[in-house]
């Protein structure tokens, strides 16, 4: 009898056991709901997350900064934002870490003018009102142009405007110029406006990055290595199948396919495989992160943000901002 009731007891634990492992884990990820999010959409709306076990909660934001107070207070695991917000939470003390570079956008942010007011190249700017989100990497942007064009910000009346005001700010005469991100710099376009500046023109990188709690790698590694897997599947799919991988953000937008590529295409957008994440060119190969592209165009962006005292000071430490590891791990490197 003890024999057979010690039996069962090793029989209930293994099957306990076993049902709590094939829980899904819970995994909460911020996103921008004004943003593209094509292999999220993807991943999440074709269940690639929960074939790797994931339970996964979108929680929306406006835009990047609005996701640092909630990574601060652990109301969210991760979050993909631009280089901007991972930066300043990272100076202000807030414990994240970038993960992987969510994709590089070579014409996302772009400079357009309005040829009716004069404006057919950059040295036309001089005395003209041009609209930038001033701290962010509209405004980054707008200053390395004009540097680079002979000018500065006082040879410009400079409009502190968002990216969703610009269009209607355009089209009213308020502004002779813009500098943002689709949707709405593709809006100025559609009426007119001719680019006189990209990402890619001026030599500079933009786009965005996935970042998440430091205790998420520590704590809960198995979930995180999960995403990443998740991840990796969605990349290679959308180098499969492009078309369908693209179909789930499209609806979520209420765009049609031709609609939804044109807006990629304007973007030229390039998501870096987890092996390119691994490389000079974004965040390195192990130990020698601090060289990468990307940690320069981070590190050039702490000084602009300290400039325009957005921040206090730069971060002591920047080699803690990222970490490699669970790419270096999924990859069995």
């Amino acid at each position: 009898m003890i024999r057979k009731f010690f039996s069962f007891l090793v029989v209930s634990s293994i099957v306990m056991v076993n049902a709590a492992w094939s829980q899904p884990r819970d995994l909460r990820l911020g996103f921008q709901t004004a943003e593209v999010n094509v292999l999220l959409s993807y991943a999440t709306q074709n269940g690639l997350f929960l074939d790797e076990g994931l339970n996964v909660t979108l929680v929306p934001f406006p835009a990047g900064p609005a996701m640092l107070p909630a990574l601060a207070s652990r109301e969210i695991d991760m979050g993909w934002m631009g280089e901007f917000p991972s930066v300043t939470g990272y100076a202000n003390g807030i414990e994240l870490e970038v993960l992987m570079m969510e994709r590089l956008d070579l014409t996302n942010i772009r400079l357009v003018a309005n040829p009716a007011r004069g404006i057919e190249t950059m040295q036309d700017l001089k005395g003209k009102r041009v609209a930038a989100s001033v701290g962010s990497s509209s405004h980054y942007h707008l200053l390395q142009a004009l540097d680079q064009a002979g000018l500065s910000q006082s040879d410009i009346t400079l409009v502190n405007l968002s990216p969703a005001n610009m269009p209607a700010a355009y089209s009213a005469g308020q502004i002779d110029a813009a500098f943002t991100w689709e949707p709405n710099i593709g809006a100025i376009e559609k009426e007119g406006g001719k680019v006189l500046a990209t990402t890619r023109s001026l030599g500079m990188i933009t786009g965005g990055v996935w970042v998440g709690q430091k205790a998420l790698y520590t704590d809960r590694r198995e979930t995180l290595l999960a995403f990443m897997r998740a991840w990796n599947q969605a990349q290679t799919d959308y180098a499969e199948n492009p078309e369908k991988v693209r179909a789930a953000e499209a609806n979520r937008l209420g765009m049609s396919a031709a609609e939804f590529d044109a807006l990629v295409a304007r973007q030229s957008v390039i998501h870096p495989t987890l092996e390119q994440q691994l490389t000079a060119d974004f965040m390195g190969e192990p130990g020698k992160e601090l060289d990468s592209r990307l940690m320069r165009h981070l590190q050039g962006i702490g000084d602009f943000l300290v400039a325009q005292e957005r921040i206090e000071a730069l971060p002591s430490d920047w080699l803690g901002l990222f970490n490699t590891a669970p790419i270096v791990e999924v990859l069995g490197r």
